[in-house]
């Protein structure tokens, strides 16, 4: 379609024949990536189709003949390319369409940078269909008394996807109407990887950075060798201390773009304007360094927060605009957009009619300076996966085994190639049971799972068998089970999990995380590592749940917390209630809000963030604490009774609204008093 309206804008006198059309133009001869045009080409005369394919594009260019394309005033292909490239890909690449507003505003506010009688030489290193340089270019024509061609040298971008290098060739070429499009500055690349090590000719600079880098996680980059250079790029730009390694998998991508696009294309004095997922500016602590703004040193100029302003992403929004070179210093000047559009892609006229802006200083809010004393006592549970291996239904329970099935309930949540049965007699000192943060309401849970750990108790520690120890103490039934999980791990596992794992167990105990539960200990305190807000519970462990089959009750061999719960165990019942008091708090979710990363669905990362806010030690002299204690003990008899009468989640939550609020006071006075 867009070779088409380009055959029509400039060469319908012609009058050739559509083959030949076909033939010129399904694909650019000038880019540096042929393959998809290669690909159209080839297609297109496949013999049992070419009448066809010949026949829906002359169609095609029929109906789009009817359009006037003599002035052309905005990116026409940006709808095009959304429908091309499917909204889950794009996501899979950071890809985020930006609306033209936010485009027209920030190349306003990023130009209004720009103090220079000579136009700038603009850069956008993730263009996409070329939105943010078709303003600019309108831009350049409206300010500087220059001629089509000219504008072409002061205009550049990039893109990783090769169908975005050939329609933003296609935009720039209708908007200048310039059919030459071997002298536009766009180019099929990545921006982060160095492609001129073996070649002699400098980096070209430029006077202005400006676009919507990918957001990506990099946890979500499934190619491992592309996941390493970008973890190698992260230390060179100290987007991470050495400390904090573990926080590689968190760090989104766009701040690795910003540096590295200022480090490497942007001039001394240069400016760059970037829309970026808020997270970076919130109190996460993977993006701390990234705030600094000191490699390269950049002086954040301004920012615009849109996280209020709807619709817009799915994901809350900022834009960044810094000149480099110079040493960053807060406050710095922070303009609040909020309100809702009358659609998502208006001017910035029309917009700016519609929205409200609020004008203040920012300065990044800073957690766990004053960290609870539990912060190093909480550890997350064991890494119960693949879930199909170990959480299991009973079916018909002996004199000293079990037979069980793989759990139909877990078929819920296991995705492929994990969705295997598992059937087998193990022994009843293998059958534990588990807590999934789903199951946990405030103060109570709904129900345990029952799974088959291969794990034994020996003092106060738990020891991990594999399958000869299995054998060699007689443990057939259990050996036969994870002999047959191991199978199937060993046909499935990915590359990277083969050279981390290579027995399913090491798997179990990713990070030795067996070497932290404590099977002696009476109480288990847990809260739910993800979620809209913090649920916790006790945990007796000399009170677990019975289960009858066939007549027959097995108890079992013991409790132990899943990698989605963080927990601290304790023989004091009075720490254990005090401690799910202060957690079930409404006052703590809320205070824990500014520093979750915001994702598609919110901020729901929790983990050590509540620990990050000074909760002392329980004293048994403070009456407060004891207060706390008191309603701990209480709500956990309450809850038990509602869940005993099949009382629904919501339900509980409401009936403990008041009581929760009675908490918060408590939980406000203690967390002052330590700060």
């Amino acid at each position: 379609i867009v070779k088409i309206i380009l055959n029509i804008k400039f060469y319908s006198q012609k009058h050739e024949p559509v083959d030949e059309l076909i033939y010129l133009y399904s694909f650019d001869k000038n880019s540096n990536n042929n393959d998809i045009g290669i690909f159209l080409t080839e297609w297109l005369k496949i013999k049992d189709i070419v009448n066809d394919s010949l026949s829906i594009f002359q169609k095609t260019k029929e109906e789009l003949s009817y359009y006037n394309l003599t002035n052309i005033d905005d990116d026409i292909f940006r709808g095009l390319y959304e429908e091309i490239i499917e909204q889950t890909h794009r996501q899979k690449l950071g890809e985020y369409y930006t609306p033209k507003w936010l485009v027209e505003l920030v190349l306003e506010e990023t130009l209004s940078e720009w103090n220079n009688n000579n136009p700038p030489k603009i850069l956008d290193p993730a263009c996409g269909s070329g939105t943010f340089l078709i303003y600019s270019i309108f831009y350049i024509k409206k300010r500087y008394d220059i001629t089509s061609n000219k504008i072409l040298e002061f205009i550049a971008g990039f893109d990783i996807n090769p169908i975005a290098e050939m329609i933003t060739k296609a935009n720039i070429a209708l908007i200048l109407n310039e059919p030459q499009t071997s002298q536009f500055q766009i180019y099929f690349r990545d921006a982060l990887i160095d492609y001129d090590l073996f070649n002699y000719n400098p980096v070209k600079k430029y006077d202005l950075i400006i676009g919507n880098p990918p957001w990506i996680v990099l946890r979500s980059i499934k190619n491992k060798a592309y996941q390493n250079f970008i973890k190698k790029e992260m230390r060179k730009y100290h987007l991470l201390n050495k400390n904090d390694v573990h926080l590689h998998t968190q760090l989104d991508i766009s701040t690795l773009f910003f540096n590295k696009c200022v480090d490497k294309y942007l001039h001394r004095d240069g400016i760059i304007g970037f829309v970026m997922p808020r997270s970076v500016i919130g109190s996460t602590q993977q993006h701390k360094n990234f705030k600094k703004f000191e490699y390269p040193q950049v002086k954040l100029l301004k920012i615009i927060d849109i996280e209020e302003v709807s619709p817009l992403f799915n994901m809350p929004a900022c834009v960044l605009i810094g000149k480099k070179g110079r040493k960053n210093n807060y406050p710095v000047p922070l303009n609040k957009y909020y309100g809702t559009l009358p659609s998502r892609d208006i001017s910035l006229k029309e917009a700016k009619s519609v929205l409200s802006i609020i004008k203040k200083d920012f300065t990044p809010k800073i957690n766990g300076e004053n960290k609870s004393y539990y912060y190093d006592k909480f550890k997350v549970g064991l890494s119960i996966f693949p879930r199909s291996f170990y959480f299991v239904d009973l079916k018909n329970i002996k004199e000293k085994t079990v037979s069980v099935i793989t759990s139909r309930e877990i078929y819920k949540i296991v995705k492929e190639p994990w969705i295997h049965e598992l059937t087998g007699e193990v022994e009843k000192d293998f059958i534990y049971v588990t807590l999934l943060p789903w199951k946990m309401v405030p103060f109570g849970y709904i129900e345990m799972n029952t799974v088959v750990l291969p794990i034994i108790p020996k003092n106060d520690k738990y020891i991990l068998l594999d399958l000869k120890d299995m054998i060699r103490l007689g443990y057939i039934g259990l050996y036969k089970w994870f002999n047959n999980a191991q199978k199937i791990w060993d046909n499935f596992k990915t590359d990277k999990a083969k050279e981390r794992f290579p027995r399913l167990i090491d798997r179990f105990n990713y990070n030795n995380l067996i070497e932290f539960q404590y099977p002696l200990n009476k109480y288990i305190v847990l809260y739910n590592a993800t979620g809209k807000d913090i649920t916790s519970c006790v945990i007796d462990k000399h009170n677990l749940p019975k289960f009858v089959a066939n007549n027959l009750t097995l108890i079992p061999k013991g409790f132990v917390p899943d990698v989605k719960t963080w927990v601290f165990e304790t023989n004091s019942q009075n720490e254990a209630y005090y401690l799910s008091a202060i957690l079930n708090s409404t006052l703590l979710s809320k205070l824990i809000k500014p520093f979750q990363p915001r994702g598609l669905y919110g901020a729901r990362a929790i983990h050590r963030r509540p620990l990050e806010f000074p909760i002392p030690a329980f004293d048994i002299n403070n009456s407060l604490h004891l207060q706390l204690v008191s309603f701990g003990r209480n709500l956990h008899a309450f809850v038990k009774d509602m869940i005993q009468r099949k009382m629904k989640k919501s339900q509980i939550r409401k009936n403990l609204i008041n009581e929760i609020s009675k908490i918060d006071e408590a939980v406000g006075i203690i967390l002052q008093q330590r700060r």
